[in-house]
């Protein structure tokens, strides 16, 4: 199965539940799956909450949606959108509806004070935005494609997948097993090493053991932006021809001799040791749009090779430093540029996300939390051989929605996210 057809809640679903998809479906429904279905209102609910949270990630509100994503590329940034992340919302869709199923299936119930949250929620909601009138709510709601009765209906269905998975995998998802974490693990993430040549600053520790930052002298920048280029020739495009002065002299070895490993474990060279067994990451996903980061590159990067991106972060404070022009002084909270960053893309290793030094990259829930999603896909996959119940699909209505035309979903977003931030 293609990683890249693989993202979120398992992109892979379409291509196993497009196979019994009939294009025929009542006018107010989108999907139908027997007695289950997604709405219109529905369908155009869960759109907007989906793309109000890309456009959080990268960093965009909708005033941006038709602006080209660069002066070379005349897509906007709503045809990427809808290009990009159409297929990763409809598989999202596609989880509910056959959660819905499941969860009849497994003879689950909610229970009643979960009823009455859902009720509250929703009545909150319309409080918060309508006054408490669902005639002012609906009037707002409208532009969205969503009516107050849809709350209650979404959350619903979102409390009704929430308990298949509870009911799958344990509310604490305890029942995960080693199995379901490495087949996501494999499937998801990433491995790579980061050399990064720093050509713009310099830190010391004051008498108190702060850290003061200031710039190179021009001496010593000069030094490293030979050695930043020695790097990248023989790390990216290796010019047998060209004298190498630094490297040898550093390293200690005939340039021959010298490996991708001798430069990374170089303390005199590599500015990014914190890691020894390098970055596992997730593959690229929402918040990496369009931009050449560290992250991106390496996804880009075929394992055992290496390729360069710069080097950024952001300015902790203490001390100053100029950017090389001397036009501007980096501030506290600052992001800037600081050098280069050599990315090497390493094989998986078996069970990396069990062990003890890489902790920092599994420990959280989003781990688990993915595993348990990418293991309810495979539980779909299953339960999709067996259902009664053919797939079925008003395509013209569909087509009447989109990532790039329906409005991102701010009334939802700002009381489930901001609010609560607030």
């Amino acid at each position: 199965m293609s990683k890249r057809i693989l993202r979120g809640v398992c992109v892979a679903l379409c291509l196993i539940l497009m196979l019994p998809l009939i294009s025929s479906c009542d006018s107010d429904k989108i999907y139908r799956l027997g007695p289950y279905e997604i709405k219109k209102d529905e369908y155009a609910y869960l759109m907007g909450m989906h793309k109000k949270k890309l456009l959080e990630a990268i960093g965009l509100d909708e005033r941006y949606i038709n602006e080209p994503i660069s002066p070379t590329d005349t897509t906007t940034y709503g045809e990427y959108l809808e290009k990009r992340y159409r297929e990763e919302f409809e598989q999202s869709v596609y989880t509910m509806l056959f959660s819905l199923a499941l969860f009849d299936e497994y003879g689950l119930e909610l229970t009643d004070a979960q009823k009455t949250n859902i009720r509250s929620t929703a009545s909150a909601i319309v409080f918060e935005f309508g006054g408490g009138s669902t005639g002012v709510f609906d009037d707002i709601a409208e532009p969205y494609g969503f009516s107050s009765h849809t709350l209650y209906s979404i959350y619903e269905k979102q409390a009704k997948e929430s308990l298949v998975i509870e009911y799958l995998f344990g509310d604490d998802y305890s029942k995960l097993n080693d199995e379901q974490k490495n087949d996501y693990y494999k499937e998801s993430y990433l491995h790579f090493q980061v050399i990064v040549v720093n050509t713009l600053y310099k830190k010391s520790e004051s008498s108190t053991g702060k850290i003061i930052y200031s710039n190179l002298s021009e001496e010593q920048r000069k030094v490293q932006l030979q050695l930043e280029k020695e790097i990248g020739l023989f790390l990216c495009q290796e010019d047998k021809n060209y004298k190498y002065q630094l490297l040898p002299a550093i390293i200690g070895k005939d340039i021959s001799e010298i490996t991708y490993e001798d430069i990374w474990s170089c303390k005199s060279i590599n500015d990014d040791m914190t890691y020894p067994q390098g970055y596992y990451m997730l593959e690229p996903g929402i918040n990496q749009f369009m931009t050449a980061n560290t992250l991106s590159v390496a996804y880009m990067t075929k394992e055992g090779d290496v390729s360069l991106t710069p080097a950024k972060k952001y300015f902790e404070g203490g001390g100053e430093i100029k950017l090389p022009d001397g036009s501007e002084t980096v501030k506290e909270g600052d992001y800037f540029e600081y050098g280069t960053a050599f990315i090497k893309r390493l094989p998986l290793d078996d069970d990396a996300w069990k062990r003890a030094e890489n902790e920092t990259f599994f420990k959280d829930s989003n781990f688990v939390v993915g595993s348990a999603q990418y293991a309810l896909f495979r539980t779909l996959q299953t339960y999709e051989e067996s259902c009664s119940y053919t797939l079925m699909v008003n395509e013209d209505e569909k087509a009447r929605f989109s990532l790039e035309t329906i409005p991102a979903n701010e009334i939802d977003y700002y009381y489930f996210y901001q609010k609560a931030e607030g």
